[in-house]
């Protein structure tokens, strides 16, 4: 697709570029005879307008005649290197495109395009600097985005990491919405991934790092007593390093539940704080624990130290607020409620419980106004949501059920 939308832009932007070639020759040929010169003249825009058309061997044979009459008019050779290009013959584009910068290296355009047809030919390393030097200078939006394209392809064949995130960057700077482009950077990165995680298992093979790569893996196909045998086996070799014991306890609340899983997860979490007293995380699913068990000092607790080590964190002051509504301290439950209405907008639980702890408080209009902002943001989720679920499954989702967040 985007080789076929560079094409129309060629049509649109390199004709435009290259189209004084014929009045140019014209006035470097006035010895020539007349004839000579009506015929170049004819042939030439005979030539851009089958490649307008899209005709485009009829356009490569027009165009091989003109460089043969006119062997040493860099412009038609030009010319001849997008009607090949845009023919799909990219090795003759490249050709033709080098003999051009041969004879008139001040031809821009032809030199990106030169970049295009050699990484189209599989020609990366001759191709990619070229795309490094041109591509973020093309005159066309469709040019810009091929070349750059075509330069983290070529980047990624060649493992030339620096090169990628540079065209990377590009890519966010220049497309940051367009969908084919983001479908590019998935792939891109996730061969990233890949190679850094294949440079890890042969340069370290012993290491914590690879443990680490084992078990997310093994999670992530749901081998829950795998995945925690491999993290055991890294606090064998490090009892203290922090996040192990918080990534343990997230596994076995996530794993089909047994009668300990609740009090061996807690357990974990409660060592994650040894090893690490600064993670918020491990204090919040505490206070969640402690909140679910009706353990109100305890969810508090947990919940405050959340919110005051991660002053972001919408999750604690949200779960802060509700524990303290259920322990009767609805007044100091108010302001961890507003303070997550502030950090985050749209958030429809933050703005229902703060409305239910207005409510409680007396504050009847106050929790009218944050009941109405509920209902829109909770109304702007569920659109969200069913928009994400249409493109996904190609059809429209019925509407869901509204209920009150917990």
């Amino acid at each position: 697709m985007l080789r076929a939308n560079l094409i129309v832009a060629m049509s649109a932007t390199l004709i435009a570029a290259f189209e004084n070639g014929a009045r140019a020759v014209q006035k470097s040929s006035l010895a020539s005879p007349p004839p000579q010169s009506a015929e170049v003249s004819q042939l030439a825009r005979q030539a851009q307008e089958a490649l307008n058309r899209g005709e485009t061997e009829t356009a490569v044979r027009d165009y091989e005649k003109l460089v043969k009459m006119l062997p040493s008019a860099g412009n038609y050779y030009a010319d001849l290197g997008m009607a090949y290009y845009s023919a799909g013959r990219f090795q003759n584009a490249a050709q033709a495109l080098r003999q051009a910068l041969t004879l008139k290296p001040g031809l821009g355009q032809a030199r990106f395009l030169l970049g295009a047809s050699l990484a189209e030919s599989g020609r990366c390393p001759e191709a990619l600097p070229y795309l490094k030097k041109d591509a973020a200078h093309a005159a066309d939006s469709q040019l810009k985005r091929t070349g750059e394209a075509d330069g983290l392809r070529c980047a990624l064949a060649l493992d030339q990491e620096d090169s990628v995130a540079g065209f990377l960057q590009m890519l966010q700077h220049d497309f940051p919405n367009d969908p084919e482009v983001l479908y590019l950077k998935v792939h891109a990165y996730s061969d990233l991934s890949t190679r850094a995680a294949q440079k890890l298992l042969v340069t370290a093979p012993a290491s914590i790092q690879v443990n680490e790569l084992s078990a997310e893996a093994l999670e992530a196909q749901e081998k829950w007593d795998e995945a925690a045998a491999e993290y055991r086996k890294i606090l064998t070799k490090d009892p203290s390093l922090p996040g192990i014991h918080y990534r343990l306890g997230r596994l076995l609340l996530t794993k089909p539940r047994t009668p300990t899983s609740l009090d061996e997860a807690r357990h974990e979490f409660e060592e994650e704080l040894k090893a690490d007293p600064t993670n918020a995380g491990a204090e919040y699913v505490l206070g969640e624990l402690a909140r679910q068990a009706r353990q109100w000092p305890a969810a508090i607790e947990h919940f405050s130290r959340a919110s005051k080590l991660d002053p972001t964190f919408v999750d604690a002051f949200i779960g802060l607020g509700k524990s303290l509504v259920s322990a009767g301290r609805v007044p100091e439950a108010v302001r961890p409620l507003e303070t997550a209405t502030r950090l985050q907008p749209d958030n429809p639980v933050a703005h229902y419980q703060l409305a239910f702890a207005y409510r409680r408080a007396g504050r009847t209009d106050d929790a009218d106004k944050e009941l109405l902002t509920y209902r829109q943001a909770n109304e702007r989720a569920r659109r969200a949501l069913q928009d994400i679920r249409s493109a996904i499954l190609g059809r429209t989702t019925p509407a869901q059920t509204e209920e009150p967040p917990e």
